[in-house]
């Protein structure tokens, strides 16, 4: 087996893991937490959001990383081959949308980890913070990794 196949495969099962993990927050963790009073909720926001953007960091990380790898790889270092053709255009826009996203997280996390952090010492307004940023933030996250995965799925078979 040669990097290459390896590196894909890393790449294809991070990143459909990183889309499955955001399908999950948007679809099942934040809509069931108003069903909870506020102080399970936020015990749930405490306990359960911090390994959620950890893991979603490693994902995204190997998503992005494999993806270099294989872009500089398949194109043999000449990046311009990217600016032709539906495969180079899929990948250079479905690429800098990852990195963008990933960047993205990793500011959003940070901040959000402190306010959970704060909010495990008693601080209910901090958790209360964090629960609004969460009913709004996964969702522009999901509608950028579906475009993503759309544009890589594009990439590798042909959609448009």
């Amino acid at each position: 087996m040669d990097i290459n196949t390896i590196m894909r495969t890393l790449h294809v099962v991070s990143g459909t893991a990183w889309f499955g993990q955001v399908v999950v927050i948007n679809f099942i963790l934040i809509p069931s937490l108003p069903k909870f009073d506020s102080v399970v909720r936020n015990k749930f926001i405490t306990t359960i959001f911090p390994k959620i953007f950890k893991l979603a960091s490693h994902l995204s990380i190997i998503a992005v990383l494999t993806g270099i790898h294989l872009v500089i790889s398949l194109t043999d270092a000449d990046l311009s081959n990217l600016l032709n053709g539906r495969w180079g255009l899929s990948i250079l826009i479905g690429g800098s949308l990852g990195l963008l996203l990933t960047t993205f997280h990793f500011f959003i996390e940070n901040r959000l980890i402190k306010k959970i952090k704060i909010g495990e010492e008693g601080d209910d307004t901090m958790i209360d913070d964090v629960y609004l940023k969460l009913k709004v933030v996964p969702r522009f996250g999901l509608a950028v990794i579906t475009l993503i995965l759309l544009l890589m799925i594009n990439a590798a078979r042909g959609l448009f």
